[in-house]
């Protein structure tokens, strides 16, 4: 199974990293903090949780993983003033942040779950997932209309469910206010304040349900 994002491929059973169809050298640090952040993509990790990934037998400082973390941007084309794949989440950690398509045997695979908005789109991994405009939250959405910690999601395989968290501006579905747990059906419109997304559970994006919160 490989990964591919932007100009680049990942693949983690040759241990190699492609770019622009070429093959980067990655050091052994840098190559395992990108298979972490990857396997974990969108959520957030802990600087502590990566210094005891990289390095489970030894106390390492924060300059440590941050030279990992910047050996990581070299080799993806990435800056930390325009981090376009590895996110830097204040006072917290660091999180993968591209689109990424899923390929076997050369076919490319959609996620198992997934929020579609315009060109983007937002992988949902398996658990629970914060969606806002904090730290905190797994997805990330810059939208002033949205609260810092807006909703909550759950995926279990291909099922998903959206739950509102006293954001101010409210969370909806397919063009009703939630108050309560929804589970999201394919094609289903969320909103969340104003940034509307379409929910793909897997294969091709069905038909799209359209509409304005009221």
């Amino acid at each position: 199974m490989r990964l591919r994002f932007g100009d680049c491929v990942f693949d983690p059973a040759a241990r190699e990293l492609w770019r622009s169809g070429r093959r980067v050298r990655v050091p052994p640090k840098a190559f395992e903090l990108l298979a972490v952040l990857l396997q974990n993509r969108p959520q957030p990790l802990a600087q502590a949780r990566l210094r005891d990934t990289l390095w489970p037998d030894a106390h390492v400082g924060y300059t440590s993983l941050a030279r990992v973390v910047s050996e990581v941007r070299l080799a993806v084309g990435d800056t930390a003033r325009g981090a376009r794949v590895i996110r830097t989440v204040p006072c917290f950690g660091y999180a993968f942040a591209a689109p990424v398509v899923v390929e076997a045997g050369g076919e490319a695979e959609a996620p198992a779950c997934a929020l579609v908005a315009g060109d983007r789109e937002f992988r949902l991994p398996e658990g629970e997932t914060l969606v806002g405009r904090g730290p905190e939250c797994g997805l990330r959405l810059s939208s002033a209309q949205v609260s810092r910690v807006h909703a909550h999601l759950q995926v279990s395989g291909q099922r998903a469910t959206v739950e509102d968290r006293h954001s101010k501006n409210g969370t909806w579905v397919n063009e009703a206010r939630i108050v309560d747990r929804v589970e999201l059906q394919d094609g289903d419109e969320v909103v969340f304040g104003t940034y509307r997304a379409v929910f793909r559970p897997s294969g091709p994006l069905g038909s799209t349900r359209t509409g304005t919160p009221r």
